[in-house]
């Protein structure tokens, strides 16, 4: 894993929250064993010179949260909305996260974010190029970054990143 990786989604990820939802994330360094569960997730796929997949994990203690910040506190209570609003939080993450490892000269289509079951349609082989938590609001949030094709654009990006 790299850290510039790992650095850059964490700032995609920090920046998001924060001007989206209104919430601020603390790094989490420790799992302890009363932290409530990541078991809201939902997935963005991209397709570009890299083809993979962005996973956002929240406890779904945090839907409600981020619903109201994002929306409303009327929309809030409605799951449809609470999904949506995640999803739109996991959408910008990979829009915000691509051009800032590949540069933004490159081309990416987003799919629309789809929900999943915990392992949201990635492999149990399948390792993240990156993965990053955070402590936010009695919840924990996760992002993931897969990359099943194209890596030689995420090294050459890494190389760049390393060398300026």
């Amino acid at each position: 894993m790299s850290n510039t990786t790992e650095q850059l989604l964490r700032q995609a990820t920090i920046s998001t929250f924060e001007n989206l939802a209104f919430l601020c994330l603390e790094d989490d360094n420790a799992v302890s064993a009363d932290e409530p569960p990541v078991d809201a997730v939902v997935a963005v796929d991209f397709h570009g010179p890299m083809r993979g997949r962005l996973v956002l994990r929240t406890s779904s203690n945090l839907l409600p949260v981020i619903a109201s910040n994002m929306m409303g506190e009327d929309e809030a209570q409605r799951m449809p909305m609470q999904r949506d609003a995640l999803g739109e939080i996991a959408n910008v993450v990979c829009g915000n996260l691509m051009p800032m490892l590949v540069g933004a000269e490159a081309v990416f289509r987003l799919d629309a974010p789809h929900w999943g079951t915990e392992t949201t349609d990635v492999r149990s082989s399948d390792t993240p190029v990156s993965s990053v938590r955070f402590d936010v609001e009695g919840g924990r949030a996760q992002a993931e970054l897969y990359v099943f094709a194209g890596r030689d654009w995420l090294d050459a990006a890494r190389l760049a990143h390393a060398t300026a």
